[in-house]
């Protein structure tokens, strides 16, 4: 009797575990497929609101000024010099140590050792 439990433990276990094995298809019912769109076509019924001033639907060339524009926006080398000024420019000099102003007419005193 006890045998025959673990036997059927174990044929049940087997039919439980097996389909786990089997790969399922991973590809997308054709229903679900649809051609990819050019990027700066834009998306059909999409409200002004969502679209940055500047770019036209379905223009290329303005589409390609506002993704440099945003690159440029995220570049820490160009917001560090927009914000700072040019740290990096030749003509640019640390400013000069404010040092105490001496009148000319003062006469310098010696101290003695």
């Amino acid at each position: 009797m006890n045998r025959a439990l673990i036997s059927l433990a174990v044929v049940v276990a087997i039919a439980l575990l097996l389909p786990a094995c089997k790969e399922h298809s991973q590809a997308e019912p054709a229903a679900m497929k649809k051609a990819d769109a050019k990027a700066y076509t834009g998306a059909a019924g999409e409200p002004k609101v969502y679209t940055a001033t500047g770019w036209t639907a379905g223009d290329d060339a303005s589409w390609q000024n506002q993704i440099r524009g945003r690159t440029q926006g995220q570049n820490e080398y160009v917001r560090i010099s927009a914000t700072h000024g040019s740290a990096t420019a030749p003509d640019a000099s640390p400013p000069a140590a404010s040092a105490p102003a001496v009148a000319a007419s003062e006469p310098a005193v010696a101290k003695a050792p």
